[in-house]
């Protein structure tokens, strides 16, 4: 009678070692997913907040006032390339500044067999300009 108790104890312990094989992996996955939304929405507002700076000031400027904002950004799982934006203005028919941004967002925890550690983001944002020089 003890034998069979014992049996079913394995049991149960072998259940439990493989269920914490599976479980692990998918916490782990769904720990970067829920960082890399994060860091997206994180972005997005990097993206915002460097064209509406750029708006407010002289198209000589606006680079200026981009890099400020990205130098004030801080952010620990994204790594931002203050040199990757795009501002577009065109004085005559467009009145409007384009921002473009790029970064690098590195998991936190990366899952070793898919081989992914980093994933770049690009963001896009576009404000009307407010700071237009008096002619």
């Amino acid at each position: 009678m003890t034998s069979r108790h014992r049996r079913k104890r394995g049991v149960s312990l072998i259940e439990t070692v493989a269920g914490m094989a599976i479980a692990i992996p998918v916490v782990l996955f769904i720990v970067d997913a829920v960082a890399m939304v994060i860091a997206q929405i994180a972005h997005d507002h990097l993206a915002k907040d460097c064209a509406r700076a750029a708006s407010e000031e002289e198209p000589a400027n606006m680079g200026l006032a981009i890099n400020n904002v990205i130098s004030r950004f801080n952010n620990p799982m994204l790594v931002v390339d203050s040199n990757t934006f795009n501002v577009v203005y065109d004085g005559t028919t467009a009145e409007i500044v384009r921002v473009q941004t790029t970064s690098t967002f590195t998991l936190p925890v990366p899952v070793p067999f898919l081989g992914m550690d980093k994933q770049t983001f690009v963001a896009e944002a576009t404000e009307p300009i407010v700071s237009v020089p008096s002619k």
